[in-house]
This record gives C-alpha cells, sequence and structure tokens, in this order.
C-alpha cells in the first residue's frame, strides 16, 4: 500500500523469446500519445503462449506407427478432480489444443477407426502449463487399450518462457517465513531479495522487496486467478494476502513471457485459488510461532532481553460438489470456502534519550522551577516580546542574555501549554538514565475469508469465480512515516482489502473458445491515531488558521526537540484514509487452425484513488535550543525556532484508463520448429486528478521578464533572498476560498486546464509549492510576517533580522503575507517523456531426469533504457557551488536562491525518464520428487545487476523516481550495482513424507506417530551493495560544508574520494575500514562509484514439523 500522492504507474511488456517490454510510470503527455508496439518475430525450438496464469493448455500431435499425421482423431481429456470431460479433434496435420483447462491432474484419451484406444493417465497440469501429450496410434480395434503413465515432472517442450511452479504442496507444507506469498517470491532463480527477516502476515505490512532478473521491484505484477491484484499505490506488493492453505499453485514468470501479459516488465507472479473437487474435503490448520523458537538478532546477544514474538496462525477450509442427489457422479458445481485469522504481537524495543523527569515543572515542589542537568549555562533568551510577563511585576527575574542560576529556570518564565502538554504525557519518563528503553507491543489481527465457485452449464459453457476479503488491523508502536521516536501516540493501519474474479468461457467449436471475465481489486485504508493525541483541556491553541471541517480535531500539535535531546512526539497527519479500486474487463479468443494456435484479446481498466493529503493542521513546533542554549528549555520557555500549520486538509481524487489489446501465434512449423509471434498495444495510463486540482512547473513557460524580485529586509534594508516581494512580477493566487487574497509565485507553473495544460498532464498539488489548492501554510509565530511554503524554512537563525519572536506556545502576533512571498520547492514531472522499454532475451537447455525430475541451465539478460528517476533541475552555476559550501554564498555574496536557474523557487525537483540498466545471470534448478517421499527443489544464480537507481535517497517509489546524487552529471553519475545485485543466490527447500508408521496396519500408530512431514527453505545470498555518501563527516575527515548540504532540498549525495586500499575488519563495529575514504573538495562530488562496498552475506533458514490427516 505505501502512499501516493503523486504518480500512478502501470507498464507494459512486449516481447517473446526475444522480446521488448515496454513499462512507464506517471502522468505522460496527452492521451493521443499512445504508442504501439510489435513484438519480435524470433525463430527457437519452442514456442510461448501462457494463459492469464489461472489456467494450462495441453496440446499434442497424433501419428500412426509410420510417423504420418493421423487426422479426425478424436482426443478426451477427462478432469479427475471433477470427473468432467470434454472433447476435441485433430486436425488435417494431427494436432490438437486442449486450452484454458483448470489447473489438476488428467486422463487424456485418443481414440480413431482401425487403431487401438490410447490413453495417458496421471497428468498433472500446474498453472500456466502447456503440456505436450503425443500418441502414436497402433493398428487394431478400439477394444485394445494402450495405457502410458505420464511423467510427474515434465521438460517444457512447447514454452520458450522463463517461469517457475511452485506446487500445492509445496506452497501449503514448505515453512514459509510468516505463511506469506511474498516468501514465495525468493524461491525462484533470477530472484533477489531485500526482505526482512520477519514477514507481517498482511499485504500491506508485509515485505516484497524482491527483484527479477535485476529489474526494479515496483515492475512486478500479481494475479490471482488471471485478475489483477497489484497495489498500484504501493507498486510491487499485492492488495490482499491470501492464505497459503487457500492457494493452489504459484508460478514466477521472470522473462520471455506472451505478449498475452501487460502492465509489467519484470516478475508476473500468479497464483490460483483452490477449487472444489468431487470429493468434500474439509481441513483445519493451526501454526504457532514463539521468541523462544526464533533464533536471535545477531546484534542483539544473550543475556539482552529480546522482543516478545507471538504468532499465531489458524483456520479452515472445506470444498466438494454442490449437488442435490449425493451419488452423482457428474457434479455440474464445485465450492470452496477459506477462512483464516493471524494473530500477531511484535515487542517494540526503542532506545531514544528523552528529558529527566526531574526537569520537569515544579519537579522538586511548587514554584522550585524547572533544573536542567546540562554543563552549559542555560541562557535567558534575546530579543524576544513579553520577556517575563507573568511574573511578579511583569520582570523577569533574569535579564536576557544572562545565564539561568543553576541552569534552573524560574516556574513564572515556564509556558503553561509546555506545563500541560508534560502533565498529558507527550513524552515518556526515561527507563536507564536519560534513555527511554521500551515501546509497545503492537497486535496485528486478520480475518480473512474466501469463496470460489466453479459450475458448468453445459459441455460448452462454464464460470468460475472468486471474492477474497481481508481484513487488517495493524498497530504500529510510533506514529508512521513521520519521525515520531516515542511510543506515547501511536496508530492503528485499519485496511479492508478485496479481491474478485468472474470468469466465463464457452467453446463456439471445438477449435474456437472465448473467454470473458470481470476482475476488481481494491481497499480502504483508514489509520488512526491512539495513545495521547487529545489535547488537554488546559492547552490553549494559537492558531493561524480560523477553526474548519478539516482541522478542526482536537489534536496535540507536533512537538520536536531537534537538539542535543532528538526526541520527536507527532501524530503527523492522522487521522488519514486512501480508498483505491481497479475495475477490468477482458475478453480473449483462442482459434486453432492448423499448425497455428492464435489467441487475441483487448481489456480496459479503470483505477480510481481517493487520497488524503498529508497535512498536520494540528501544527507543528521545533525547538532546537536557539534561544537557550538547549532544546527543552526552549520548549519549557516557549520558544520555539520554527512552527508549521496547514490550512486545510482534504483529498486528492486521481483516476487513470488503462486500455490494450493483443495478439499471439503459436505456429508449430514442423514437429521440431516452433514460430512465436505476437504483438501487443497498451495505452499508457493517463492519469489526472478529477478536480483538476494539479499543477507542474515547465521550463517551457517560465518567462524570464517575470523572475522573482526579491524583497528588502525593512531592518537592514539588504536584499531577503528568502522572500519575494508583492510587487514582483509572476504573481498569482490561490482559486481555493479559504486562502483567497494569498498572493503566490507562479512563473512556470502550469495548471490543469489552464496555461495551455491539458488536463492530467501534470502530477503534483498546489501543496508541492505553496500554501495554495488544499494545503498548506507554514509560518513561524512573530510579532512581524514571517511567511513561508512548506517546502521553504522560516528559522530564528534564517531570518533573525526580520522576525521578533514571541512566545509560539503561548501565541504571538498575527501573521500575513502582505509584506513577502515565500520562495518555496517543487516536485513535478518533466513532459518530455520517454517510455521505458526493456529488451530480454534468454537461451535455456532442460534435461529430464526420469520421470520425476527436471534440471534447467539457462542464460538470462535484459537491456533497460529510459528507466525512471528524479533529478533537482534548479541548479546555480557550478563554479559557485565552493563558495555556498564554505560560507553560503556565492564568490558575489548572493545566497543559494539568488543564484539559481529560475530565481522564486529554491528547488525543482523534476521526475525523468532517461537512465539504463542491464542485467546478465546464469540461472540453474533442479525440481522435482527425487524419491518417494522426497519432494526438492534447488537452485543457484550468478548474476550481475547495473542499475543507477539510488534507493537510499528516498524518494522514490520501489526504486523508481529516486534522486539522482549529483543533478550537474545526472544518473551517470550513478552507474553502479544496483541495490539488488547480489552475486550469487542459492536457495534450497524440501518437503519429506516421514515414512515411519507412514503405512502402518495399526490404526493407533498411523494416526498419531505416521503422517509426518519434515518441510525446509534455506536461502543463502551473497551480501548487498552499499553506498556510501558525505554529509557531516566523511571517513574520518569532518566534512562541515558538504557538498550535499548546499541544497535545500536535501535530494542530493556527494560520495568520498578513496585514498587508500578498501579493507573490511567485517566487526559489528566496523565492517569496513573508513580510513579508505577522505573528504572530497568543497562543493565537489568524489570519486568513489556508486554501490562500491558490500554488505555482509546473508543466510537463513526456517523448518517446520507438520502433520495432516
Amino acid at each position: 500500500m505505501s502512499p501516493r500522492k503523486d504518480v500512478l504507474r502501470s507498464e507494459d511488456p512486449k516481447g517473446v523469446s526475444v522480446r521488448s517490454r515496454n513499462e512507464f510510470f506517471g502522468i505522460v503527455r496527452s492521451s493521443k500519445y499512445i504508442p504501439w508496439f510489435l513484438v519480435v518475430c524470433t525463430l527457437t525450438t519452442v514456442g510461448s503462449l501462457s494463459t492469464l496464469a489461472q489456467n494450462a493448455t495441453i496440446l499434442g500431435t497424433v501419428t500412426d506407427p509410420s510417423g504420418a499425421a493421423v487426422p479426425n482423431v478424436h482426443i478426451t481429456v477427462i478432469d479427475l478432480d471433477t470427473n468432467q470431460a470434454n472433447t476435441f479433434v485433430t486436425n488435417g496435420v494431427g494436432q490438437y489444443v486442449a486450452p484454458e483447462l483448470p489447473i489438476g491432474h488428467y486422463t487424456v484419451k485418443a481414440e480413431a477407426t482401425n487403431f487401438q484406444l490410447a490413453n495417458q493417465q496421471n497428468i498433472s497440469l500446474g498453472v500456466g502449463d502447456r503440456r505436450r501429450i503425443d500418441f502414436q496410434l497402433k493398428v487394431g480395434n478400439a477394444q485394445q487399450t494402450v495405457t502410458v503413465e505420464a511423467n510427474t515432472v515434465a521438460v517444457q517442450s512447447d514454452s520458450g518462457e522463463q517461469s517457475y511452479l511452485i506446487n500445492g504442496q509445496q506452497v501449503t507444507q514448505l515453512s514459509t517465513n510468516g505463511r506469506s506469498i511474498y516468501t514465495l517470491e525468493t524461491l525462484t532463480p533470477g530472484a533477489s531479495s531485500l526482505q526482512q527477516d520477519f514477514q507481517v502476515p498482511t499485504s500491506a505490512g508485509g515485505d516484497a522487496n524482491v527483484s527479477f532478473n535485476g529489474l526494479r521491484e515496483g515492475h512486478n505484477l500479481w494475479l490471482i486467478d488471471g485478475g489483477e491484484a497489484s497495489d498500484r499505490g504501493g507498486a510491487g506488493g499485492s492488495d490482499v494476502m491470501p492464505s497459503i492453505d487457500a492457494l493452489a499453485e504459484f508460478r514466477a514468470l521472470t522473462s520471455n513471457y506472451s505478449a498475452e501479459y501487460g502492465l509489467s516488465s519484470a516478475g508476473t507472479l500468479s497464483t490460483v485459488v483452490k477449487s472444489g473437487t468431487k470429493q468434500l474435503h474439509a481441513g483445519a490448520w493451526y501454526f504457532g510461532r514463539n521468541d523462544a523458537l526464533d533464533a536471535r538478532n545477531y546484534f542483539n546477544p544473550a543475556p539482552d532481553p529480546v522482543a516478545e514474538l507471538r504468532f499465531h496462525t489458524f483456520g479452515f477450509n472445506i470444498g466438494g460438489p454442490v449437488t442435490l442427489h449425493p451419488h452423482s457422479s457428474n457434479p455440474k458445481t464445485f465450492f470452496f470456502y477459506n477462512m483464516e485469522w493471524r494473530r500477531l504481537i511484535q515487542g517494540q524495543i526503542l532506545n531514544q534519550t528523552v528529558p529527566l523527569a526531574s526537569e520537569y515543572p515544579d519537579a522538586k515542589g511548587p514554584n522550585t522551577g524547572a533544573a536542567i542537568p546540562t554543563t552549559s549555562p542555560i541562557l535567558a533568551p534575546v530579543g524576544v516580546v513579553g520577556w517575563g510577563a507573568n511574573c511578579p511585576g511583569g520582570v523577569s527575574p533574569v535579564a536576557p542574555g544572562s545565564p539561568f542560576p543553576g541552569n534552573v529556570i524560574p516556574s513564572c518564565l515556564i509556558s503553561p501549554n509546555a506545563t500541560s502538554l508534560l502533565g498529558a504525557g507527550i513524552f515518556p519518563k526515561p527507563t536507564s538514565g536519560n534513555q527511554f528503553i521500551g515501546g509497545n507491543n503492537n497486535p496485528t489481527n486478520v480475518k480473512e475469508e474466501i469463496v470460489r465457485i466453479d459450475h458448468r452449464f453445459t459441455d460448452k459453457l462454464s464460470i468460475f469465480g472468486h471474492f477474497i476479503a481481508d481484513q487488517v488491523s495493524q498497530t504500529y508502536g510510533t506514529t508512521q512515516w513521520s519521525g515520531d521516536n516515542v511510543p506515547t501516540a501511536f496508530d492503528v493501519f485499519g485496511n479492508p482489502s478485496y479481491h474478485a474474479v468472474v470468469h466465463a468461457a464457452y467453446i463456439i467449436h471445438p477449435n474456437l473458445l472465448n473467454e470473458a471475465s470481470f476482475n476488481y481489486n481494491g481497499n480502504r485504508i483508514n489509520i488512526s491515531p491512539k495513545g495521547v493525541f487529545t489535547a488537554p483541556s488546559d492547552f490553549t491553541f494559537n492558531r493561524i488558521f480560523a477553526a474548519n471541517s478539516t482541522n478542526a480535531l482536537n489534536r496535540i500539535p507536533e512537538i520536536h526537540l531537534n537538539g542535543s535531546t532528538g526526541t520527536d512526539y507527532t501524530i503527523s497527519w492522522e487521522p488519514w484514509k486512501n480508498t483505491a479500486g481497479d475495475y477490468q474487463i477482458r475478453d480473449d479468443v483462442s482459434w486453432t487452425r492448423g499448425p497455428h494456435q492464435t489467441k487475441f484479446g483487448a481489456s480496459w481498466a479503470l483505477y480510481k484513488k481517493v487520497q488524503d493529503y498529508f497535512a498536520t493542521t494540528q501544527g507543528g513546533f521545533t525547538f532546537d535550543g536557539t534561544f537557550s542554549g538547549d532544546d527543552f528549555a526552549d520548549f519549557l520557555l516557549g520558544y520555539a525556532q520554527k512552527y508549521q500549520e496547514y490550512a486545510i486538509k482534504s483529498a486528492g481524487y486521481w483516476n487513470n484508463i488503462s486500455p490494450a489489446a493483443y495478439i499471439q501465434d503459436n505456429w508449430r512449423a514442423t514437429h521440431r520448429l516452433t514460430l512465436n509471434l505476437g504483438l501487443r498495444w497498451d495505452g499508457i495510463p493517463h492519469t489526472y486528478e478529477a478536480n483538476g486540482n494539479q499543477s507542474n512547473f515547465y521550463p517551457s513557460l517560465w518567462n524570464p521578464a517575470n523572475a522573482a524580485v526579491f524583497a528588502t529586509d525593512p531592518v537592514t534594508l539588504q536584499t531577503n533572498y528568502s522572500a519575494i516581494s508583492p510587487s514582483s512580477p509572476g504573481l498569482g493566487t490561490s482559486p481555493v476560498a479559504a486562502l483567497n487574497g494569498i498572493p503566490f509565485y507562479l512563473n512556470g507553473i502550469g495548471i490543469s486546464g489552464k496555461n495551455g495544460i491539458p488536463k492530467g498532464l501534470v502530477n503534483d498539488t498546489w501543496d508541492a509549492f505553496g500554501p495554495a489548492l488544499d494545503s498548506p501554510l507554514m509560518s513561524l509565530a512573530a510579532a512581524q510576517p514571517c511567511f513561508v511554503a512548506v517546502s521553504a524554512q522560516c528559522t530564528s537563525a534564517s531570518r533573525a533580522t526580520i522576525c521578533t519572536h514571541v512566545s509560539a506556545l503561548a501565541g504571538g502576533g498575527v501573521i500575513t503575507p502582505a509584506t513577502a512571498i515565500p520562495v518555496s520547492s517543487i516536485v513535478g514531472l518533466n513532459r518530455e517523456y520517454k517510455v521505458p522499454t526493456s529488451y530480454q532475451f534468454s537461451l535455456g537447455i532442460q534435461q529430464s531426469l526420469g520421470r520425476n525430475a527436471v534440471f534447467s541451465v539457462s542464460y538470462v539478460g535484459n537491456q533497460n533504457r529510459w528507466q525512471s528517476y528524479s533529478q533537482e533541475s534548479d541548479l546555480p552555476p557550478q563554479g559557485q557551488l565552493a563558495s555556498l559550501a564554505t560560507t553560503k554564498a556565492g564568490t558575489n555574496g548572493v545566497p543559494f536562491n539568488g543564484l539559481v536557474q529560475y530565481p522564486g523557487f529554491n528547488t525543482i525537483l523534476l521526475n525523468f525518464t532517461g537512465s539504463n540498466s542491464h542485467y546478465n545471470g546464469l540461472q540453474t534448478e533442479i525440481h522435482g520428487r527425487m524419491t518417494r517421499d522426497l519432494q526438492l527443489q534447488a537452485a543457484y544464480t550468478y548474476s550481475q545487476a547495473i542499475d543507477p537507481t539510488t534507493g537510499n535517497l528516498g524518494g522514490g517509489d520501489s526504486f523508481d523516481l529516486d534522486h539522482v546524487s549529483n543533478p550537474y552529471v545526472g544518473w551517470r553519475y550513478d552507474i553502479g550495482p544496483s541495490p539488488f545485485d547480489r552475486r550469487h543466490v542459492a536457495f534450497v527447500n524440501f518437503v519429506y513424507d516421514i515414512p515411519v508408521f507412514k503405512n502402518s496396519s495399526n490404526h493407533l500408530l498411523k494416526s498419531t506417530i505416521g503422517g509426518w512431514e519434515l518441510s525446509g527453505i534455506v536461502v543463502a545470498q551473497s551480501g548487498a551493495p552499499l553506498n556510501i555518501g558525505c554529509n557531516s563527516t566523511c571517513g574520518p575527515s569532518s566534512l562541515p560544508s558538504s557538498t550535499a548540504n548546499i541544497f535545500p532540498g536535501g535530494d542530493v549525495l556527494s560520495r568520498p574520494n578513496i585514498v587508500g586500499p578498501i579493507r573490511y575488519p567485517k566487526t559489528v563495529d566496523e565492517w569496513f575500514d573508513p580510513s579508505a575514504f577522505g573528504a572530497p573538495a568543497p562543493g565537489t562530488w568524489g570519486n568513489l562509484g556508486f554501490d562500491a562496498l558490500r554488505g555482509p552475506a546473508a543466510r537463513t533458514g526456517t523448518c517446520l514439523c507438520s502433520r495432516s490427516s
């Protein structure tokens, strides 16, 4: 789920054995710019035509003893699970195709005049399989039968895709981490994981951080019974977390799959819900996990306490036929129902500095004040209004600038609001010295129901459907996504999520099949604050904006002690809501004619998302010691370095439409040669805000004649480069009633439906560049105006000459924007959009090891162009960086805001498509039933993935739209290993049926000691890349003038120079030797490569002992 306010991405694949696959993000061009894509025609000995992952295909050729094709042979395909049969007829070249078969177990019979009846039995079909069953008929009569046992595991002789199946027994019996489908991702050659050690059993809270063949996690696509299940707002995860015990199979398609698939360039991850069978089956289960059974965290050795872990998963399912005749041999309706509960409690261990209880007001008795235990003197603030107004006679006992005697602040100088908030308990009391060690035990509760119905009206018409409902309540020990580091306020993440499919198939003719389906997936997120968040009755608000329907909640403002204490209390922008729904209709036709099996279809999807903006309308205070020398003392006095308050909290209504069409032909030119031909068209999802509340920065709209004229400081009469004069050109106003009359600097800004900008061609709202449409205002409470946008800075340090400070907690002068307009920031989208493209190729060999196992070795590669990134675009001349880094001004004395290319904005972060990446890998795998009792899968991948996505700079989404480190060079400065570039990845998983007493004649022994299974998963991965940056320090060198600190947006990162050999002590305190690095010159970027170091290897193992009856 992770929330996104800006873009909704979709991706479009093209290609077959050698394929070009196009992927999309964001909001692009106008709707007329919809690209066409032609799949490369490839000669290969195999083909590829998978269904949309919920069904399978049986096909083959029938010959006589001389090898000649036999036409008009009746092929009967019998589903052993339901007793349902379909009959097909071979064409003039002896070929037949039985498409869109439900997964399961089959028998296939071939019957023709003057030939013996041929029968192949025990054929197992998995999701997406194309299973070739050929017959060579023997001359005879129909009363004679030749029966052949099919291979349990077959070579993929009719599919060139790179795909891997985890069958039903593996899915349900393997010791998957957290019983999560996200763990199944890692059991695939070519998969590289950055997942955490523990999987939370929810779709949004779980970790889907897995790359396939070096491609970014956000390019994966999830399917359930052929319907999209991806959370487009979360990019990479699934909307629902179906019960492991409700799944029949799981298949990961990783490269070279059919043109039938769209919206993805990486892994397409397909699961199938179990169906009812002709026999009534029921089952129940319980799985438990406890911190006493878990291995310790490496960094938490004994005897240190471990966080509490209690994990319980239990449920039941039942499935079978629906019939009025219990002994009917041919039921037409089947049902499956699954109910599961998941209960998780995870302990939280925080280690955070907090104010001592002895520092609280009057802790030693009435009117004893507050004693700050620091060796540095606490000073009375200078230059503030109303100092000592509450003291006897209105005179402070301590003169401004003088130290408080004994570092004790008199009671009359302590803000009543500070006393009120401390009494409410916004900070926890320390448990060891001045440290709070502990936290909340965080419960997660999930209730999930799954139902599937299959019905066959006639031999030609059938239908199935499922509905999945996840009810999730997940508690977080601190406020999410906020920087909150104390557990006094926390939140509950409510996430009811749904998935539904209705799929009908009609056999028009034995060689012509039509399928139609409706698919839905979506969620309803509601994050509610808990704990201490309601303002106490004696707290006095001093709001900038009058109460309205969006800010009327009586919530405590944010309190940030950003000095020596570092304590952050906040409920941020909560409560918060987000709803999303994806509605898709599609139609697919399969047609067999001669040696051609052709499939074509079209789909149309509407994605709708309504998401609250992130607006802290309760306000927020930052105290950093500016006034007294200590952050907590500033809080007690009530003097904030910064205050911000949002005017309005509303929601964005984001829609997009995804049309698509394709045609795929699997042409068996000869019995040894298959041609795979395909064509796919995808309309790039055209995201727009339904109410037109969008804007963007366009360099083409920037008018130098309207360049900002900066305000003049009323005291020094010097130019103030943090504020724009109200008489400056390029100003405009907001259409929002609450903000009418407030001017904004709009030079270069295109507004949806205005300035010649088409609706939907922008990716942000007014709140990104100023106090505007539906969103925020920030202000430092002051006697003189100090008015700024949410992304700008208004601090006592930078504005001391024009801001006369008052007690922010106690209120102060009402501010207006009449004196100055803020210099603010923009996050936007570059309009020159190039469609991201992935070229994929592979070459592989498979070898059958008897009837029950297959070994494969493959080379898999890809080349990717026009990948996404974000880059700072409002830059000062590079020659000025050294001076800016050391003096905060250029060589001419002008600060950053006056040197940038577009004066009036201090950062313009634009999203681009343009970077390149590639992957090369050797992938090996063996899977099958090694013995009667042992099912095994083992794989090893040796690979290299190069991708300039920075990951650790933040700002992106599943490694898309990450910030480049050096905006003067662009993404090429970050060329290096992908964050997922683990060179060596190996795994083994097994399910072992313990044979002891399994078949005992003693019923008691068989039902108690017999029938146990042992399963396990072992994964070993070499270290992931580490990127070393320079902020305040760089190696052993102090770096007060870091290049990264020049840019106010914090969206650049310098790297150090290499000054010696890189060594790895590999200790907890020092994994690598920092003496190998030195600080680059001020205003420059170092020569160390991107992701040049390696972290420690990862080895994990899980095991499970279970019994089923």
